[in-house]
């Protein structure tokens, strides 16, 4: 190619590949929005379902109350007062008898607990000029199955607040209708969750009933614009999708420039790289030929090296179990972070009867030659712990063999354990590992190692020392590398054994190997990730 022509053909593969690249990032980007926007969808339809599978609960369990109990005044108040305690988004429960079957009543009688300026109000209502029998939440519930009714929102007669009903009918074991059990709730707290779930500070995220109501959303002036979002294609992308159960209408506007400011961004990063791709082209063309072969060599061993990696990274994961143990009477589980690619932490366990062996430990080094190591380690611990009973014999196996030919002076800390579920006794052989966390009734202790004998691979004629000690029922015990207590932040502190155990006990929740996980990923927030991390769990219930 002669070099006055290239300027021209520079100049043309440029325009292409703007065009190109424009096409492919706007085709990308619009892809990337809408799985955005459907993640976000599949959120809030969680958020709804499991607090509106609470009101459903509170209804069912009124109307299981009413048919497994006799008909007292003061008794139904006082259930209807602690289901309202129990679910905090529920303003009124409700039980509306049908025509005489509440006896000494009047005809239309109906007992109810309800919430009132920050106060709970238990009445009993009875009056024949009460119409609820034509409306929408009883006789909805009348045609519906054991799944409720749940009613359009409306403006609430005593809060003047938006609100919606769901209700279930009584019926005992002959057939007969008894009334009609339920409650309503705000659809304030759907603003919450519209907020929560909206992707794009500039996006509006919208509810409405299935005729077209506007109930709520996430901007305050979005009820007078919600019809321009829906018209204006040329400024919003809109998506929606009907929430079960309550058939709401989930809608969420997202504007093109989210969309083209990305697209920009893309294009002038694209021209530059372009530009200096062509003028580097004039200059270095004559030598792009000497270059090609090496390049290409390299290329192909950098390619190769990324796919042994890769390979390895698969064997590694499949040495480790997946498959964890939750039962009624143990609870084992287990969480494994590399800093690269692979690494050298390991974790593994065997369940035999009434007993659970299990094992963690640590590798020296990081990369591939750490991870060979923790491979033959977990061989060397399924081989050992089906033909010993004892952890100080499995121990000392896997010792001997490690011990043997190991040139490069590589070591392993090793934590077994070996757990009787019918006692509780917990016999274990510690070599040179971190203390257990010891966890009960949400406090945390560590436990105190009596004996930590030398670590793993350097001297294959040592005798290990077993301990015990007994795990209670209701107890845990979380094990884990230095890579939790080593990890660092962005001034480069440590996390430490006495930080950990006070971020732990802070959180007031249930604590396993992955809480632990957490509080390291809180601690060292934006800063590399400068060891591998395993934690496990055992828990005997």
């Amino acid at each position: 190619m002669k070099f006055r022509t290239l300027p021209i053909v520079a100049i043309l593969f440029i325009a292409a590949a703007m065009v190109v690249q424009f096409v492919i990032s706007f085709s990308l980007e619009k892809e990337h929005v809408r799985e955005v926007v459907e993640y976000k969808m599949q959120l809030a339809q969680k958020d709804f379902f499991y607090v509106l599978l609470g009101f459903h609960n509170a209804a069912d369990e009124m109307r299981k109350y009413v048919l497994e109990h006799p008909f007292s005044e003061r008794e139904l108040l006082e259930a209807t007062r602690l289901e309202l305690n129990r679910y905090p988004h529920i303003d009124n429960i409700f039980v509306k008898f049908a025509p005489g079957i509440y006896q000494g009543k009047e005809s239309n009688y109906f007992p109810r607990t309800y919430r009132f300026h920050g106060q709970t109000i238990s009445t009993a209502h009875g009056s024949d000029s009460l119409d609820y029998y034509v409306r929408d939440w009883y006789t909805g519930a009348l045609q519906c199955d054991s799944n409720g009714y749940w009613s359009e929102p409306y403006i609430g007669a005593s809060t003047q607040t938006r609100i919606a009903s769901h209700s279930i009918k009584i019926e005992d074991k002959q057939g007969r209708l008894i009334g009609v059990v339920g409650n309503d709730f705000s659809i304030e707290w759907i603003k919450d969750i519209l907020q929560d779930i909206n992707p794009y500070d500039e996006a509006v995220c919208l509810i409405h009933s299935t005729d077209g109501t506007f109930i709520a959303s996430s901007d305050s002036s979005t009820q007078e614009n919600e019809m321009l979002y829906k018209s204006d294609k040329l400024h919003w992308r809109v998506y929606s999708q009907t929430l079960y159960p309550i058939n709401m209408q989930l809608m969420i506007a997202v504007p093109n420039t989210i969309i083209w400011q990305s697209i920009q961004a893309r294009s002038v990063i694209t021209l530059c790289v372009l530009i200096i791709g062509i003028v580097v082209l004039v200059l270095l063309f004559h030598r792009i030929e000497m270059n090609q072969k090496a390049y290409f060599q390299v290329e192909n061993e950098h390619k190769l090296i990324q796919n042994e990696i890769e390979i390895a990274r698969n064997i590694q994961r499949g040495i480790l179990v997946h498959d964890f143990i939750d039962d009624d009477r143990l609870s084992l589980h287990a969480t494994l972070v590399p800093m690269q690619s692979v690494g050298g932490d390991l974790y593994d366990f065997y369940r035999d009867g009434d007993y659970v062996t299990f094992i963690i430990g640590d590798v020296s080094g990081k990369g591939l030659p750490a991870a060979m190591f923790m491979s033959a380690t977990i061989t060397l611990f399924r081989a050992a712990v089906k033909h010993h009973l004892s952890t100080n014999a499995i121990m000392e196996e896997i010792n001997s063999t490690l011990s043997s030919n190991n040139s490069q002076m590589m070591f392993v800390t090793a934590f077994i354990g070996q757990l009787h579920l019918p006692t509780g006794q917990l016999t274990y052989c510690n070599a040179g590992h971190l203390p257990p966390l010891i966890v009960r009734d949400g406090q945390c202790r560590w436990y105190e190692l009596q004996e930590a004998n030398v670590i793993l691979g350097l001297d294959e004629t040592y005798q290990f020392t077993e301990q015990s000690m007994t795990l209670e029922h209701d107890e845990q015990m979380i094990v884990f590398t230095d890579g939790v207590t080593e990890a660092e932040n962005k001034q480069k502190e440590l996390l430490g054994f006495d930080r950990l155990l006070e971020q732990l006990q802070a959180l007031h929740q249930p604590i396993d190997d992955k809480t632990v996980y957490d509080v390291v990923c809180r601690f060292s927030a934006d800063a590399v990730q400068s060891d591998d991390i395993a934690i496990m769990n055992v828990k005997r219930k």
